[in-house]
């Protein structure tokens, strides 16, 4: 019973805390606010970036073209041993050129395509490494594989990535600034009630513990306006981007976005971790007990 007063008690000072720190809630708030809008919004884009090129990379094909004189099955059968293979296709010779045929006008001329495998590789990053050794087999001639593409989405998303976390690691140093600043005023109005506190034994979660709850509570406030932020672009930017990516790339699927409760989660516990880290940081220098 004794800690649950004390754990009020504390919950009470939390909230005459905020109250006894005026404007600077609104400023700690705004820019942690900002810090988190950006973080939430590159760590969406970079996800669904990285879901795009993993949908992309698993349609991927390396196509091999095989010389006259070898059994397009038994190469197949070889090529389907090599660890990263997923599926190869068969397309003999034949059947190309009556696709061709029934798709162009050609003259009456022997036959002059190869016979083709489709390989698909299990994962994006193994595209190249199939492709290497399936170059190297006797049997086949040539290979084609479409992965520039996927590379330049992939650095793309990598540079988003690089300079999204680099704004929000410099906007989080200047909340923790403002936050650092805010407590240590509350901590020199409060001086003589903490040492005369301190002197009587009370615990150093009774003294330090609303510090490090007003913090929290300032890292909670600002992943809540910065959630809401990112759910009004959400609403009103997904469906057009949605259908931009799949008129463009019809094999994508349409829930391609990373999801939203999980940037949620990670925001809201990275804008709690800043603001309690923070006040506890502060209030660890400046209160000796």
């Amino acid at each position: 019973m004794r800690h649950l007063r004390t754990f009020f008690r504390v919950i009470i000072e939390t909230g005459l805390g905020i109250k006894r720190s005026g404007w600077s809630n609104w400023l700690v708030v705004s820019i942690l606010a900002i810090a988190l809008t950006i973080f939430g919004g590159i760590l969406q884009v970079t996800m669904t970036m990285k879901n795009v090129v993993a949908a992309f990379g698993s349609q991927l094909e390396v196509s091999a073209y095989l010389k006259d004189g070898y059994q397009p099955k038994r190469v197949a059968r070889e090529i389907s041993q090599i660890p990263e293979v997923q599926l190869v296709e068969i397309v003999t010779k034949d059947v190309a050129w009556d696709e061709m045929k029934s798709t162009f006008k050609v003259a009456s001329l022997a036959n002059p395509l190869p016979n083709t495998l489709h390989i698909r590789a299990s994962s994006p990053e193994a595209v190249e490494a199939v492709a290497a050794k399936v170059k190297l087999l006797s049997a086949v001639e040539n290979i084609r594989y479409p992965l520039n593409v996927a590379r330049k989405i992939n650095e793309f998303r990598h540079f988003i990535e690089i300079a999204g976390f680099a704004i929000t690691a410099a906007l989080s140093a200047a909340t923790l600034t403002v936050i650092g600043n805010t407590i240590h005023l509350l901590i020199e109005s409060r001086q003589r009630e903490i040492e005369i506190l301190s002197l009587m034994g009370v615990s150093p979660f009774y003294i330090k513990g609303p510090f490090v709850l007003q913090g929290a509570a300032y890292g909670a406030g600002s992943a809540a306006v910065a959630i809401l932020v990112l759910v009004g672009v959400h609403i009103y930017l997904d469906p057009y981007l949605t259908d931009q990516l799949v008129s463009l790339a019809p094999f994508l699927p349409r829930n391609i976005e990373y999801g939203m409760w999980q940037t949620f989660g990670v925001m809201l516990g990275l804008g709690v971790l800043v603001g309690a880290g923070g006040s506890a940081w502060t209030s660890g220098k400046y209160i000796k007990i």
